[in-house]
């Protein structure tokens, strides 16, 4: 007995401990489950999808508002869904920022501001565009009536409202946006300032010392001079978000021939049912892949393959190629158009300033102009620059073209296959030649199967990419090689990018990028919308700071440039007073030039290129002066300003109007920066790649 109690007087301390190791498990789980911080360390599983300054918005919000978008834009293709992605993240994180720009400023929207947008003098465009759908037309009477009918209709009620939250919030915004232009002021002194400043043209002749003319074996660069420049110019390496750049393999899902084959024989199995079908719209809805398009088209935006079979109503064309598969074709509709459509081509003289002159220029070449010297004619003589070097083409014209009205009406006039003119436009004088005239409209049902790949194909194709995946753990490019196929390089990604070329839904790889906080982190196979991709991390970047490692390629170059600008200084220490004696001095690789006609205002230097070092520093010395030496981006240069010219000081009138333009570039600008300035003061996160979004 004694033996027992003192087995359980040893075993005591030990069930003690478990006691409080359980306690404690208790007591972290749930605060790690309470801690929004915890809970993404340990876990991941965070529902924010993006947080705006103190903001959060939750996977339950951004979900439902994806759900509504996708619902009203129903896009079929999976790049548009892509793109309804980033429009979405773009409308809410713009609703947000505004949001919370505006929230100190207390503004308000009265209800009779809300009325007149709705239905005042001048309604806002917002309201006439939804009042406007379909063939209704905005009237002011009927807005009202609507709005008047809410108050005894809950359902209606509710949609009012949410028209008016939002009207709410878009005067909001145009009234902070009126204020932040008002803060867009150039002075007239200073525009007028700026404008001699940009206009000062200059002539200099140059001695160009190209760093390509030092031999990159004469300045070696040891990884020290790298770390530090890397040091003295690090805010130029300043990251906002994480970046990672990776090498990969794509794999891509496509059908096989098998497949190819198997659709065109369910596609022609089709036919002989939809010959026999009573219903063609009916029928095609439910057995294609694509919705049929019911509208009446003109005959020459029919698909050519099209174009050339029909001839009667009732008839069923195909099986024939489609730029997704293949398709079955039947012809509901042939109709005559009132307004046809022409193919032709024109001479056009520009009416300019002198309409008398242009139309004497443009009588004298119809006089001379006919079918086989049309082409040559227009490419000499024609002023539509979008179609002279087209032979004057114009493609099918139809009532809507950019010449206008008049222009239409007098195709209709002219006879087929001849020389007609002259027609005069609001752009100018015509001589035209109508070579095919077209009013035919068609409603015809198209069943289009798409060639997609089958489990068998996609099981194959993946079996492929786990092969390579186990080979690429070695060696990833031979591994490539070996599968034939091309390693490619990533841009940077970023949590908003949505594709890589020919890949879309690339959400997983993001969140298993993003995960990685190494190079040469091996992905293994990652399963996309489109194919299986194999990936490696190339550069693994995370703010504040880009890694030196990973601007190295960027850095090198410019440390190189540096030294070879102070080996060329002191080769031309003390060699000579004129730009010909230091050229000599120097030796090859030293020419001397004159650039003409340089605009301080330029980016851009004649004979030089992007040196804006170059510009600063003729317009600062006086003429016949020699420079100092300058280090521009592609080599040494040293100046001999030969003429400048100042523009006269500006008018009072022509002040005002320097003002007025520079303002209102910079309301443009400071609109057009407000989401990004926001974003960075607020630190945007975005986690939308770990939801799929």
């Amino acid at each position: 007995m004694a033996g027992i109690i003192q087995k359980i007087r040893n075993k005591a301390g030990l069930a003690v401990g478990l006691i409080g190791l359980s306690l404690l498990i208790f007591i972290l789980t749930d605060l790690l489950q309470s801690n929004q911080f915890f809970h993404e360390l340990v876990w991941g599983r965070s529902d924010v999808v993006a947080r705006i300054g103190d903001v959060e918005i939750k996977y339950a919000e951004y979900s439902q508002l994806y759900e509504r978008s996708v619902r009203n834009q129903a896009p079929d293709d999976p790049l548009a869904q892509e793109q309804l992605k980033s429009a979405l993240w773009q409308q809410i994180l713009s609703d947000k920022l505004y949001e919370i720009e505006l929230d100190p400023w207390q503004m308000t929207v009265s209800p009779e501001e809300i009325a007149d947008m709705l239905y005042g003098e001048r309604p806002h465009p917002l309201v006439m565009q939804i009042f406007s759908q379909g063939e209704q037309v905005y009237e002011r009477e009927r807005v009202r009536q609507i709005i008047q009918q809410a108050s005894s209709d809950p359902q209606l009620s509710v949609q009012v409202r949410e028209l008016e939250d939002y009207l709410i919030k878009v005067r909001l915004r145009e009234k902070y946006e009126a204020l932040l232009k008002a803060t867009a002021y150039v002075p007239a002194p200073l525009a007028a300032y700026q404008n001699r400043l940009d206009n000062t043209d200059m002539d200099f002749a140059f001695l160009a010392i190209n760093y390509s003319a030092i031999a990159d074996s004469l300045v070696p660069v040891s990884e020290s001079d790298l770390k530090r420049y890397y040091a003295d110019h690090k805010e130029e390496f300043r990251l906002r978000e994480p970046e990672r750049v990776l090498r990969y393999v794509v794999f891509f899902k496509e059908p096989s021939a098998e497949d190819t084959l198997e659709t065109l024989k369910r596609t022609q199995d089709l036919r002989e049912a939809y010959a026999k079908s009573t219903d063609d719209y009916d029928f095609a809805l439910a057995n294609s892949d694509i919705p049929p398009d019911s509208t009446l088209r003109r005959w020459t935006d029919l698909p050519q393959v099209l174009q050339d079979s029909i001839r009667q109503v009732g008839q069923v064309i195909g099986p024939y190629p489609h730029p997704s598969g293949f398709a079955v074709a039947k012809v509901d509709t042939i109709v005559r158009d009132s307004l046809p459509v022409f193919q032709v081509r024109h001479l056009m003289i520009a009416k300019g300033l002198d309409s008398v002159a242009s139309r004497k220029k443009a009588d004298s070449l119809y006089r001379v102009i006919r079918p086989n010297n049309f082409a040559e004619l227009v490419n000499q003589f024609s002023e539509d620059w979008q179609t002279r070097f087209a032979s004057g083409e114009l493609g099918w014209y139809d009532p809507d073209g950019r010449f206008g009205k008049s222009f239409y009406e007098a195709l209709r006039k002219a006879p087929m296959g001849k020389i007609y003119g002259i027609i005069s436009s609001d752009q100018g004088y015509h001589i035209v030649e109508v070579r095919a005239r077209e009013d035919r409209r068609v409603r015809v049902y198209e069943l289009v199967r798409v060639v997609a790949p089958s489990n068998k194909t996609i099981s194959a194709i993946r079996q492929r990419a786990q092969q390579m995946a186990i080979a690429a753990e070695k060696d990833f490019d031979g591994a490539a090689q070996a599968a034939g196929q091309n390693v490619r390089i990533s841009p940077a990604l970023r949590f908003s990018s949505s594709s890589l070329p020919g890949l879309y839904g690339i959400s997983e790889l993001l969140k298993w990028g993003f995960e990685q906080k190494k190079v040469g982190a091996f992905s293994g196979v990652l399963e996309l919308e489109n194919g299986f991709i194999v990936a490696q991390v190339v550069k693994a970047d995370d703010p504040p700071y880009r890694s030196w490692e990973s601007v190295r390629d960027v850095i090198e170059p410019k440390v190189r440039n540096q030294k070879k600008a102070q080996l060329i200084r002191q080769r031309l220490a003390g060699k000579g007073n004129t730009l010909d004696e230091l050229k000599t001095a120097f030796g090859p690789g030293a020419y001397t030039s004159r650039s003409q006609n340089a605009l301080y205002g330029s980016v851009a230097v004649p004979g030089l290129g992007i040196e804006p070092k170059v510009l600063g520093t003729a317009a600062a010395i006086q003429e016949n002066q020699l420079s100092p030496l300058i280090e521009g981006n592609n080599g040494v240069y040293k100046l001999q300003l030969l003429r400048k010219s100042v523009p006269a000081e500006a008018t009072p009138e022509a002040a005002r109007s320097y003002s007025t333009g520079q303002s209102n570039t910079l309301r443009n600008q400071l609109q057009q920066r407000f989401q990004t300035a926001m974003s960075e003061r607020l630190e945007v996160k975005d986690y939308r790649y770990r939801f799929g979004f």
